[in-house]
């Protein structure tokens, strides 16, 4: 029927992976970026074998993204917005530039009256001979908006260590946001999979990159998995980035120590501008010309939540203890003057979660900020490339939040590749004040914490008996999580594939939990 309206399911399942040629639609207003289009001539051919991708949604406006392979030069491609996802309402049309110096990526901002807030729309990039696959956005809520908003967060995905089985799950959340909360990609191969997981990426073949060509080679492989593609073209993406992005553990000028000096090509600095320049030709997003590395900031999603991301590799003081992990306790990092998030964004920070006027402050946050402990009511710092490392800071922070009377924070969590869930208190553990909550919402592939499982004979029950202020702890599972903001309530669920290594797999709730406005405890169910 003429007009009718596709639901997001049948979207997903028709049309999000489809890619092949379709027809443009009706003429359509241009938006105000189109003026400025460069003199390359439209794309004849080029394939969209990257998917496309949508990010920094806001009330009118939505950064778009794709790439072209096949093509020598730069050149042009066609973008279309529309209501519906057979494109019969195409509402803005514009012309964007493939940039042979980004690696042939393409994106651009749409903003304007041609975008209402709180409206789905779904987007394709054409060429003269075909189509991008179809992407879905929705823009964000105006500031009074109390509809219900659903975030998914997910982080670690090992291309190695299994097939993206979880992100086929995430894309059929019928979600208003994604968010990749770091290690999107790995600088090298750390862990075993699947028959037909092969990252073969870097000079030796070996998953090992350190210069541009090669990172940019790593996320091509990464963005050509088809359950990958079908998570971005599902629903907007916010993303920050942790270690593995760069190198395993560097902290500021600092490098980490998984990779020997004599295997070093390049130096540390060199390797990081290369990390960082590729991993933001990739996503859907802009480099701040005053501040091209920066990817803190918020993002205003009505008056139920607003997203906090922060930066917890670039501005940090380097991690006590050599680095270790889940070794003899260390205890430096409890008190030590050290910081994780440097000055200004610490400033920036406190000031965002006291000023902001939505009702639940989610933070977008690399490292746990929960203490994580091997002895009872000893700190010992089991994770000190965390918060744990930085123990001082941590203390300020939330007690900055508890004088403050912040209410309402709650921190969603990547990097240890293990499902926690549990309460933030001023030193990270009781029995100092509860004020805020956390969720740490395992990985998508990359192995957790069960290798210490079997070795150590560390159990869910004896995590938790350890760390009292944890209400949750799965330490095998695979997975992601999906944040519901309500006036009155916060939801969050734990789901799993029942498999990462093979092609397809059911997905599980592992756990429910939900936080009443103004208690910062997480209840179960």
């Amino acid at each position: 029927m003429p007009g009718q309206r596709i639901d997001r399911r049948t979207f997903i399942a028709r049309g999000a992976l489809a890619g092949g040629a379709l027809a443009l639609g009706s003429a359509a207003p241009s938006v105000a970026a189109s003026k400025r289009i460069r003199p390359e001539k439209l794309l004849r051919e080029g394939a969209f074998r990257h998917g496309v991708a949508a990010g920094a949604p806001g009330q009118r406006s939505i950064t778009l993204w794709t790439r072209v392979s096949d093509v020598e030069r730069s050149a042009r491609v066609e973008l279309e917005i529309a209501r519906q996802a057979d494109f019969r309402r195409v509402v803005a049309r514009k012309q964007v530039r493939v940039a042979a110096v980004r690696d042939f990526t393409a994106r651009t901002v749409v903003e304007g009256r041609a975008l209402l807030p709180g409206e789905e729309y779904f987007y394709r990039f054409s060429t003269r001979a075909g189509s991008s696959p179809v992407g879905r956005f929705r823009t964000a809520r105006p500031p009074d908006s109390r509809e219900p908003l659903r975030i998914g967060f997910f982080s670690c995905q090992d291309y190695q260590s299994g097939f993206y089985t979880a992100h086929a799950g995430l894309a059929q959340e019928d979600l208003d946001l994604v968010v990749c909360l770091g290690d999107y990609i790995y600088e090298r191969g750390f862990f075993k999979g699947p028959a037909g997981r092969r990252d073969t990426t870097g000079v030796n073949g070996d998953a090992d990159v350190q210069t541009l060509p090669e990172y940019r080679a790593k996320h091509a492989l990464y963005r050509a998995d088809e359950n990958l593609q079908a998570m971005h073209a599902s629903a907007a993406f916010a993303s920050v980035f942790d270690d593995h992005e760069v190198e395993d553990n560097w902290a500021g000028d600092l490098p980490g120590n998984a990779t020997p000096p004599a295997e070093r090509r390049v130096s540390f600095l060199e390797r990081r501008r290369a990390g960082t320049l590729a991993y933001f030709e990739w996503m859907p997003r802009f480099r701040l010309p005053a501040d091209p590395s920066r990817i803190y900031g918020s993002i205003a999603l009505g008056a139920n939540a607003e997203l906090l991301l922060l930066d917890t590799r670039q501005h940090r003081d380097d991690q006590p203890c050599n680095d270790s992990f889940l070794l003899p306790p260390c205890i430096d990092g409890e008190n030590r003057s050290a910081t994780l998030l440097g000055s200004a964004q610490k400033t920036w920070l406190k000031d965002a979660l006291a000023k902001s006027p939505a009702r639940w402050k989610v933070v977008a946050n690399q490292v746990m900020i929960m203490a994580l402990d091997a002895l009872p009511g000893i700190p010992s710092a089991l994770n000190p490339d965390a918060w744990d490392g930085y123990g001082r800071e941590r203390r300020e922070l939330l007690d900055h939040v508890r004088r403050s009377g912040t209410q309402d924070v709650t921190f969603i969590t990547g990097d240890i590749h293990t499902f926690f869930a549990g309460d933030v208190h001023v030193n990270g553990r009781l029995p100092t004040q509860r004020v805020a909550t956390e969720f740490v919402g395992g990985s998508i592939t990359s192995s957790g914490l069960e290798q210490f499982v079997d070795a150590r004979g560390l159990t869910e029950p004896a995590v938790r008996a350890l760390n009292p202020h944890l209400r949750y702890a799965e330490l095998r599972s695979r997975g992601y999580g999906v944040l519901e903001a309500r006036p009155d309530e916060l939801t969050v669920t734990f789901r799993s594939p029942a498999s990462i290594a093979a092609p397809t797999s059911s997905i599980r709730t592992l756990a429910r939990f939900r936080v009443a406005a103004g208690q910062p405890r997480v209840l179960r169910g």
